[in-house]
């Protein structure tokens, strides 16, 4: 029976660990056999020494290579199921809201999508300079719309936000 990608990954990545291990091992046997030994000699097994750290080291990014490849593929996958999955149209998903404009989405969506700006500052407890600067950003976020009403705005929640 042959191993899963899975498996290959994993026994992949023990070689490896193995070969570092002996390596390191083998560098370190060198250079204790290299201290009574005339100099050139020493230079020698110095040089030598440093050949199989090399090698130790581009074992460890070898694996660390392998190991970030396995996880992009991971995710990628994660990525392709998610994307098959039916989402509604209404709903957009934002991550990138601060505190301040989560507070006018939620105000907002506890009244129903709809409010005069003025209502709304006093619901929030923000001043009119900060609730205008929200509001200009949820504005370029595509997330509400301002209209003109008399002397006032109303803003109106253009999409629901999944928390």
């Amino acid at each position: 029976m042959m191993p899963r990608a899975g498996e290959w990954s994993k026994r992949v990545d023990v070689v490896l660990v193995i070969i570092s291990i002996v390596t390191l091992f083998a560098a370190l046997w060198t250079w204790m056999s290299a201290m009574p030994v005339a100099k050139e000699i020493v230079f020698l097994a110095t040089t030598i020494a440093l050949v199989i750290s090399l090698v130790l080291v581009l074992n460890v990014a070898i694996l660390v290579v392998i190991r970030l490849q396995r996880r992009v593929s991971h995710l990628e996958g994660l990525m392709v199921t998610t994307n098959t999955q039916e989402t509604s149209p209404e709903k957009v998903l934002v991550v990138t809201l601060s505190n301040t404009e989560r507070r006018v989405i939620n105000r907002l969506e506890e009244q129903g999508g709809q409010m005069a700006q003025d209502e709304l500052r006093r619901a929030t407890g923000l001043s009119k300079s900060t609730l205008s600067v929200t509001l200009s950003t949820l504005e370029r976020k595509s997330l509400i719309t301002r209209s003109e009403s008399g002397r006032t705005k109303i803003v109106t929640l253009q999409h629901n936000v999944a928390r």
